[in-house]
């Protein structure tokens, strides 16, 4: 849904250009409808499987986040790959999840980068994945630095979909442009990259630009929910494990990206709102996932609870 805001509440989220009417604005109402009512009569394999990999000596805590907030996305199935060290320190805390040595590309939905550190041997992993994979593949962090590192153009050559997640500093160094050049233009450069590489793109700032270049006609949406809460490392980790799950349970690309950032933005405020913008912290964000996603889904009458 549109929604209309003022020249100064787009100013205050980084937007200095008045919104086209292709941008979508998206209300409680719109993202309850990406919750819908999940059959009793189900199993783990009905809401599909999320593998994240991520990880390292240097970043356990980011596979820690991914799957955290995974877990609490609705799909059946989290899978962990990663370092041994990073599973020895993980496995006792997380007895939910599947740990793995290798990709395991029967997941409807993979997220790669989260403090992995941007190796070759990274470059090498979503290069497979992406010639390999036919699911929705979600590219992150060091993910994002070792394609600006080693060559970007393997995107072109995919038989997956392909989200990518970067921040401003992390698309510059895909597109070569400044950070200055980004967030004076932020929905028109990640609508040419989108469009180029035919991925769908979540630029992450105050104000999310997520834009749909795969379809010839090229959808954007505007995420405006959250809180300098997440101005904190860790905050991309979440987003991207709870993507991961949002896209394994059957929501396709751009709607699993409207959906998650909407609703880590909604837990941000209400962790704000408890601990404030200086002591809220991921834990807290994490911990107030469901209340949001139980706010949402009072939103649909045909949402049970």
């Amino acid at each position: 849904m549109k929604r209309n805001l003022s020249r100064k509440q787009l100013e205050e989220l980084g937007i200095n250009r008045p919104l086209d009417d292709n941008v979508k604005i998206y209300c409680p109402r719109d993202i309850a409808e990406f919750y819908p009512v999940r059959p009793r009569n189900s199993h783990k394999g009905t809401f599909g499987s999320a593998n994240i990999i991520a990880g390292s000596d240097s970043y356990a805590g980011a596979a820690a986040l991914s799957v955290s907030a995974a877990l609490k996305s609705g799909c059946g199935y989290v899978k962990l790959t990663t370092a041994p060290e990073v599973k020895n320190a993980l496995v006792a805390h997380y007895p939910q999840t599947i740990f793995l040595r290798t990709p395991d590309l029967t997941s409807n939905a993979i997220a790669v980068g989260m403090g992995c550190g941007a190796t070759e041997e990274l470059y090498e992993t979503v290069k497979n994945l992406l010639e390999n994979y036919n699911g929705t593949l979600i590219i992150d962090a060091d993910g994002l630095n070792a394609l600006s590192k080693f060559g970007k153009d393997i995107l072109k050559q995919k038989s997956c979909k392909v989200i990518l997640t970067p921040h401003a500093k992390e698309f510059s160094r895909l597109t070569g442009l400044t950070v200055e050049q980004i967030t004076a233009s932020p929905i028109e450069t990640a609508r040419d990259f989108a469009s180029e590489y035919k991925v769908v793109l979540l630029l992450k700032g105050a104000a999310t630009v997520i834009c749909d270049g795969s379809q010839k006609e090229i959808k954007t949406a505007l995420n405006v929910r959250g809180s300098s809460a997440l101005a904190r490392a860790g905050s991309g980790d979440m987003l991207s494990g709870y993507l991961c799950g949002s896209s394994a349970r059957g929501l396709n690309p751009f709607d699993a990206c409207v959906c998650a950032t909407y609703t880590m933005g909604l837990a941000a405020e209400l962790a704000s709102k408890q601990k404030t913008d200086y002591c809220a912290t991921a834990e807290d964000i994490l911990k107030k996932i469901h209340l949001a996603v139980k706010r949402l889904t009072t939103q649909n009458p045909s949402v049970r609870i």
